[in-house]
């Protein structure tokens, strides 16, 4: 069976982004893509492919943009343990540790990068560290609002996280957008949703949105600002979740 490419391109910001579907997909990207295994999906892709650039430009740029998040913690160092914004410059202004710099930096890399960091001010530092994304839901879900969630979560646990779709929601005609830009139509989200793909592998940025319309031909929407996710179980115990 040839993989199927879910391809995501949102105009404005010149951004593509594209993920194998069902078994392949798991196969070619981890939930939090490496280096290698990028340049080698892009490498397969073909110079041809205008996702190919997309990765490439993912692999030289990194994952992280002014407005993201990250959850830190560094043992014994409360100062430097807490939830983080990326400025301008791709920086993170650490107390009394300078500003970590996340420019080309992938999500997978952010914790080698923290630690490394870290090391320059503090011998030894245990350090970890993960990427977040903000999701805002509304209209055919069991809790609208907002939620912040880790990028390896699965896209099916961002709904879940949010009450799950309810009788109303149509989730084969679901789409995600990006500002204003749809990125992916109705059977490129259900097939992610039945791949079990996260928001690493679908390359899913702070502020996109998976809106879930309603059934009977409505125009209502279930609008999930997709920034990071975890399964609904596990919000409690991450301490990640509805703000």
């Amino acid at each position: 069976m040839h993989p199927t490419v879910l391809k995501a391109c949102a105009a404005a910001a010149s951004i593509c982004v594209a993920a194998t579907a069902p078994a392949r997909a798991q196969q070619a990207l981890a939930p939090q893509s490496t280096r290698a295994e990028l340049e080698a999906l892009a490498q397969r892709l073909g110079d041809a492919d205008p996702a190919a650039a997309a990765i490439r430009q993912r692999l030289r740029d990194g994952d992280f943009q002014p407005g993201d998040q990250v959850s830190l913690t560094v043992d014994g160092e409360t100062a430097l343990t807490g939830t983080f914004t990326v400025g301008p410059g791709r920086l993170i202004p650490l107390p009394q540790a300078g500003d970590l710099a996340l420019a080309g930096v992938l999500r997978s890399e952010l914790e080698a990068a923290a630690r490394a960091h870290v090391a320059r001010y503090l011998r030894d530092p245990v350090v970890h560290a993960r990427a977040l994304v903000r999701i805002g839901v509304l209209g055919q879900v069991g809790k609208p609002g907002y939620y912040v969630l880790p990028a390896e979560s699965l896209l099916s646990d961002v709904l879940m996280a949010a009450g799950g779709p309810l009788p109303t929601a149509r989730l084969d005609a679901a789409t995600v957008n990006r500002v204003s830009t749809r990125m992916w139509n109705g059977a490129q989200v259900h097939q992610a949703l039945a791949a079990g793909l996260t928001l690493d592998q679908l390359g899913i940025r702070p502020g996109d949105e998976l809106v879930v319309p309603q059934r009977g031909g409505g125009r209502g929407a279930a609008v999930l600002r997709v920034l990071t996710a975890v399964p609904a179980a596990a919000l409690a115990i991450t301490g990640f979740g509805k703000l």
